[in-house]
């Protein structure tokens, strides 16, 4: 028998992977899912912010000097991730007033909707607040307090909208209210408000806590001296008794106390001591454990040196990807929102009789199940992973050959689609995660689980096979299947039977765009919310102005009511219900005010809101409520298997033939049949008064006074505009996004010869940045912009932002210009490219290199000679016009679709074409 021992060389390179396994995974490495183990992290010292040992200062650690001061991540480009930055880099205080939403400064959950409040979410201050009485609910440091136990730190924990850190910002250039700087403090006595600095030099700034996703945490054990008993080892609550209190720096201790070494000792130890009792605040509160402080006011940590061998260094055994329970403890409210449960062991397919294979048992029918747990996918590179948690979809290394090079500053922005959270917007589907159609559709390995060659034949022979096919000749089969693909997602059908923790959700239709730049049909749940807004000044109300004209006070026989309060005179306008509730820790029972219930109340609500925005100087205010969606909350989650999915008759109805008609049934799931009532209003005067405003053209009132909407109406509206949150990206004037890095030979051999060999010579390096964002104003969405990725763009422009926008209403304006100068006749939108660099700062010149812009252009010449591009600067005093050599190439508008003019300039500014 022929030996099969490797020998030589072969030997050699088996000894060298075992080499690197053994690193790599500390255990024996197994084919499938290895990356989920966790592995000891090669040792490391813990330094503090000053870049002492933790043994030596006592002071709590600080990620970025412990993971980035060695040398080996890169931090600041890790944090840029938009896990970390959540709108923070998008932020401005223009941002929201440009999409209908003045008092939104972002699109994340920083200075945009935050993720509770229902009706009255709170909102982050603008950064420029010239009027205190204008200053919102909170600066950034409260938006930490309330928000870093699921934030993961970094972004906008770290540093202000200008990307300064907060504790390196010097007090005296503090501009006064600034909204990064300052608090509003309300006086527990008097009630009187004012702003006041933070001090964030002692809070200290939260930063990116690595642990709280790389931590395995069914690891997590309290320690032994804590004094706890009680506390469940979870991320968010170590860290939210550090963060809630303003002890920003001492966030990611808090979960450090929980985090053991290799042979399972604790790290740290918080010192501890009993509070509370009978005579606490709120009623009377239990006693607990709280953090004791030092004479500083500081929390102490006790480090422990029996966990750090000889050279001052801890192993920790942490997570290459994070698990499903670090993702779901922050996305737990998916729960109620989506239905989804993450992919933990609830999601696995349950049988009816315990030890039968999934080949003969039958599956019980169970809402957090998904079919695709524990199943495998083959990616196009050969690497093969069980499906067992998130990684597997929305992390892009996970099916990276083990023997490749560990990636110490991967890349961190998680591959996203088109969702209900608009941060980021330039990078949906770039790349998209991994969706139906990726695995099941475009991958080498396509999954098909009949054996037919593709899943459309696959569909269309299942179909066929149904007699859902009947009455249709054979050779319109494979043509209707199609159009299913196209326009309805695979969601649409194959995700039903949702739940919010036991609760039916009514799944509801809208388009959006696909990552194929289509429109399709996708489940969804809308997320209602109302505002009150001045319908004069469109000032929109925050959260402490709702609450300020409102009182309790209490009736002769001591029931206490909620009073309405003209903040000018003091007089009571009227009442409001209240409702009791539980005090904190379980504290007495306290009243609180409620919203109004009859037409009388909104008349003097709305009375009292006039009145306060009088006081604040805004002329003959005329404030009512809206009624809008601020996201609508995409169902992808939980598939179920296809036998359990929607069935044809669900959303046609059949002919008298016995054939299913090609038109939607109104009384189907994508018809009228499907309406949801969304809110119920005392009356209906309300809206046809203007004191109640319904934001959505699909919100219809009824008699009684019920505001509902159907899918019908709502796949009509969102036909033309396929918005996925109130912010309607999908048609805002101004997109913004990053310029991405293209290797040069290869964009211009895409752009082919002609327009490549226009533009060759001026893009000599070998990489080139490119700017296009799949979103905005239908004209905005084919625009891009391009220039050469030279030594000193390298360093710039990985940092530097664009903006392409649209003027609304400019037009008359710019054909007076055109007039005057005989430049012809306006044949484009009124344009403007911005630049901004890292402080989001304008950049007034490209440094000498040509930036090559493609704009729309709606008019019908041939000719570049025919046409004139005319620029201006941001002052508007100086209007020039481009010289012919600088115009690269036109494509006329047609009845489809609109052309286009390449051009190039070395400056931002406004821009239009003309007609000459």
């Amino acid at each position: 028998m022929k030996s099969t021992k490797p020998h030589g060389k072969q030997q050699w390179l088996i000894n060298l992977s075992c080499l690197y396994l053994l690193f790599m995974f500390t255990n024996s490495y197994a084919v499938m899912n290895a990356f989920d183990k966790p592995v000891n992290h090669p040792p490391i010292p813990l330094l503090d912010e000053q870049g002492n040992h933790v043994l030596e200062s006592n002071n709590p650690y600080s990620p970025k000097k412990s993971c980035a001061g060695s040398g080996c991540h890169d931090y600041e480009a890790l944090t840029h991730a938009f896990h970390f930055q959540q709108g923070r880099d998008e932020a401005s205080d223009t941002y929201g007033a440009t999409r209908g939403l003045p008092h939104l400064v972002s699109p994340g959950y920083y200075g945009g909707y935050n993720c509770m409040g229902g009706d009255t979410p709170t909102v982050l201050a603008k950064k420029t607040n010239s009027n205190p009485l204008d200053f919102a609910d909170y600066g950034s440091a409260h938006q930490v307090k309330n928000c870093m136990s699921c934030h993961v730190g970094g972004g906008w924990a770290e540093r202000d909208r200008d990307g300064i850190r907060y504790d390196e910002k010097k007090i005296e250039d503090i501009a006064l209210n600034d909204g990064d700087y300052y608090e509003r403090e309300v006086d527990s006595v008097t009630g009187e408000q004012t702003l006041v600095l933070w001090d964030w030099k002692k809070s200290g700034v939260g930063e990116a806590d690595c642990m709280f996703c790389h931590v395995d945490i069914s690891n997590l054990k309290i320690p032994e001296d804590s004094g706890l008993t009680t506390l469940i080892p979870s991320p968010r609550t170590a860290r939210s008794q550090f963060a809630s209190k303003g002890f920003f720096r001492q966030a990611a201790s808090g979960l450090m106390e929980l985090v053991v070494d290799k042979d399972g000792k604790n790290l740290v130890t918080v010192a501890r001591s009993m509070q509370g009792g009978e005579h606490a605040a709120h009623g009377g509160g239990a006693a607990t454990m709280q953090p004791t402080l030092d004479e500083k006011g500081m929390p102490i940590f006790n480090w422990h040196a029996d966990a750090f061998d000889e050279n001052g260094r801890t192993t920790i055994p942490m997570l290459r990807f994070p698990a499903n329970e670090n993702c779901m403890d922050c996305h737990l409210t998916s729960n109620s929102r989506r239905g989804f449960y993450g992919f933990g062991d609830a999601a696995a397919a349950t049988l009816t009789e315990a030890g039968q294979d999934a080949a003969d048992g039958t599956l019980v029918d169970d809402y957090q199940d998904d079919v695709h747990k524990g199943k495998s996918y083959t990616d196009d590179n050969g690497q093969t992973r069980d499906i067992e948690n998130c990684n597997s979809c929305h992390a892009k290394q996970y099916f990276k050959s083990p023997l490749a090079n560990v990636d110490l500053d991967a890349n961190h922005d998680f591959p996203k689609g088109n969702s209900d959270n608009d941060v980021r917007n330039d990078l949906d589907y770039a790349p998209n995660a991994k969706s139906c159609e990726a695995c099941h559709i475009n991958s080498k390995n396509a999954v098909v689980p009949s054996g037919h060659d593709t899943l459309l034949d696959a569909h269309r022979e299942l179909w066929k096979a149904s007699g859902d096919m009947a009455g249709y000749s054979k050779e319109s089969l494979t043509k209707i299947t199609k159009t299913h693909f196209d326009v309805v997602s695979c969601q649409a059908c194959h995700i039903n039977n949702k739940k919010s923790r036991g609760t039916p959700i009514q799944l509801m239709y809208r388009y959006r765009i696909a990552a194929n730049g289509k429109s399709t049909m996708v489940p969804y749940n809308p997320r209602v919310r109302s505002y009150w807004q001045d319908k004069v000044s469109k000032r929109i109300l925050a959260k402490y102005e709702l609450l300020v004209v409102k009182e309790i006070l209490e009736d002769a026989e001591g029931n206490p009511y909620g009073n309405i309060k003209n903040v000018i005179t003091g007089e009571s306008l009227g009442t409001l219900p209240v409702k009791l509730v539980a005090g904190h820790g379980g504290g007495a029972p306290s009243p609180t005010v409620l919203p109004p219930e009859t037409y009388e109340q909104y008349v003097a609500l709305k009375k009292a809101y006039d009145a306060l925005l009088t006081q604040k100087g805004y002329k003959n205010p005329d404030t009512a409520e809206v009624l809008s969606e601020s996201n609508e909350y995409i169902i992808s989650h939980n598939t179920r298997p296809s036998p359990d999915s929607v069935q044809c008759e669900e959303c046609h109805e059949r002919k008298q033939s016995g054939a299913f008609s090609a038109l939607i049934s109104p009384k189907g799931i994508l018809g009228e049949a499907n309406s949801q009532v969304i809110r119920t209003i005392p009356d209906p005067r309300l809206v046809e008064e203007g004191l109640y405003k319904l934001d959505l053209s699909y919100m219809k009132l009824q008699a009684n006074g019920d505001i509902t909407e159907n899918v019908s109406d709502v796949l009509f509206e969102t036909k033309i505009d396929p918005f996925m949150s109130r912010l309607k990206n999908s048609s805002a004037s101004e997109i913004i996004g990053e310029f991405k890095k293209f290797n040069t030979d290869s964009l211009l051999h895409a752009l082919g010869p002609e327009l490549g060999g226009l533009m060759a010579p001026d893009l000599p390096s070998t990489d080139t940045f490119v700017f296009q964002v799949n979103k905005g104003n239908f004209n905005l969405r084919n625009m891009a912009a391009a220039i050469d990725g030279n030594t000193v763009n390298n360093i710039l422009f990985p940092t530097y932002r664009g903006a392409l926008g649209l003027i609304n209403g400019a037009e008359d304006a710019a054909q007076g210009i055109l007039d005057a100068r005989s430049y012809g006749k306006l044949r484009s939108n009124v344009y403007f490219f911005d630049i901004r660099d890292s402080s989001k700062k304008h950049v007034d010149s490209y440094n000498g290199v040509p930036m090559f812009i493609k704009v729309a252009y709606k008019g019908t010449k041939t000719n570049l000679s025919d046409i004139n591009v005319i620029m201006a600067n941001w002052a508007l005093n100086s209007v020039y016009k481009a010289l012919e050599s600088d115009l690269l190439m036109i494509v006329p508008a047609s009845d489809d679709e609109e052309g286009y003019v390449i051009f190039k300039t070395t400056e931002p500014g406004y821009f239009v074409i003309a007609d000459k």
